[in-house]
């Protein structure tokens, strides 16, 4: 392969590694607030079982 295919190549693969650290984030952000919305859950769920909600 000549040096000008495997530069195209190495950026194209710089892209899918910076697309994948994105997605990382992404994910991450997300399970967080997935665990905040689960123990907001819970907590709302002992209010009520508790009668502090009407």
């Amino acid at each position: 392969m000549n040096s000008e295919l495997l530069t195209h190549i190495n950026g194209e693969l710089k892209h899918v590694h910076d697309d994948i650290e994105h997605v990382e984030r992404d994910i991450q952000e997300l399970v967080a607030h997935l665990r905040n919305l689960d123990e907001h859950m819970h907590h709302m769920m002992e209010e009520a079982e508790t009668g502090k909600i009407q």
